[in-house]
């Protein structure tokens, strides 16, 4: 099987192809009900996915039902153009995505939440399939999560399981998703390393989720104020390049987060809003920018893969926001300030 990325990115650009054209979200936005927002999706390449989720389910259960399916099809059809360096490569890209799901049944089972209310926001792309997540999501607590994910081998699993005393003793998630964070960072930034430009992208990618991590982290502790600069200094994350130690010494903690957020807007990072909700949006959708802009570069290179996935997931969860302002009635002007457009 051919390994070089000139031959993966021929394929993945037909996949791109299959994106909705500029325009077709504001369309599917501005009809009136959610029965017409699935008519509409069947006329688009999401339409085989969405009947065969209709066929079992109703409503937003079977629109998430087909965009996840559509999204892990996708994703794993890119993997298997791949062998050697560029499918490590790829996997990493991918295993974001567990990170992101984990996270999001962890937090669910932290808070006792059911699954339907979770499950929207799952986009199964890596080791974790739709069925693996709906398995964990029926699991009783953060507990039989992470005994699952060990059982099955998980490549976070380990880790987790090695954070879950502390985690039962204090009930303070922050610091299961510090564990996680941590574990996937060390294991994806071992396994970007080698020589050439395509090792290169993905290990700068990573080492910039780093610093993007650090940012979030230090200002949810700028509203702990109790804490001593020890405490703090245990959530940095090894392996950014701007965010250093000092700098996030100074951002985590409230007495000194005016300078640490002159360091970190002097090394490039500008978030805007104050609050820990309002930096975490902006640095996701700016890091959703920055790799959907990698499509258009190096046509030779993991480029095109990194823009081509980051486009679709960015495709899936706009959908799935239109849809439910249209099962809730929400405005349009309200969603669309949600919508992340790159």
């Amino acid at each position: 099987m051919p390994a070089d990325f000139g031959y993966i990115n021929a394929r993945v650009k037909g996949m791109k192809a299959r994106l909705l054209p500029p325009g077709r979200l504001e369309e599917l936005l501005s009809v009136p009900d959610l029965d017409a927002f699935l008519h509409a999706l069947t006329s688009t390449p999401y339409g085989p996915e969405l009947q065969e989720a209709l066929s079992r389910y109703r409503g937003l259960r079977a629109v998430d039902e087909a965009l996840a399916r559509a999204f892990q099809k996708a994703a794993r059809r890119v993997l298997s153009f791949a062998d050697g360096k560029p499918r490590t490569l790829i996997q990493v890209l991918l295993m974001q995505w567990d990170v992101h799901n984990l996270r999001a049944v962890l937090r669910a089972k932290h808070a006792g939440h059911p699954p339907e209310a979770v499950e929207a926001t799952l986009v199964p792309a890596a080791e974790l399939s739709d069925v693996r997540l709906r398995e964990l999501l029926q699991q009783p607590d953060v507990a039989a999560v992470v005994a699952t994910l060990v059982t099955w081998g998980h490549p976070l699993g380990n880790a987790l399981a090695e954070a879950l005393p502390e985690y039962q003793a204090s009930q303070d998630l922050l610091n299961l998703e510090l564990a996680l964070d941590r574990a996937y960072y060390h294991w994806a930034l071992q396994a970007s390393k080698g020589r050439g430009g395509d090792a290169a992208r993905v290990l700068e990618l990573v080492r910039t989720q780093v610093d993007f991590t650090n940012v979030k982290t230090a200002f949810k502790l700028q509203q702990l104020p109790d804490l001593s600069p020890e405490q703090r200094e245990r959530f940095f994350l090894e392996g950014g390049v701007l965010v250093t130690r000092e700098v996030f010494r100074n951002l985590a903690d409230p007495k000194t987060a005016e300078v640490g957020i002159r360091e970190m807007r002097a090394r490039g990072i500008q978030p805007e809003g104050r609050t820990p909700a309002e930096v975490e949006r902006w640095l996701e959708q700016e890091a959703t920018r920055r790799m959907a802009d990698l499509y258009l570069g190096d046509p030779l290179g993991v480029d095109v893969v990194i823009g081509y996935l980051t486009l679709l997931a960015n495709e899936v969860r706009n959908l799935r926001l239109i849809a439910r302002s249209k099962a809730m009635g929400i405005p349009r002007d309200l969603v669309r300030r949600e919508m992340a457009l790159v």
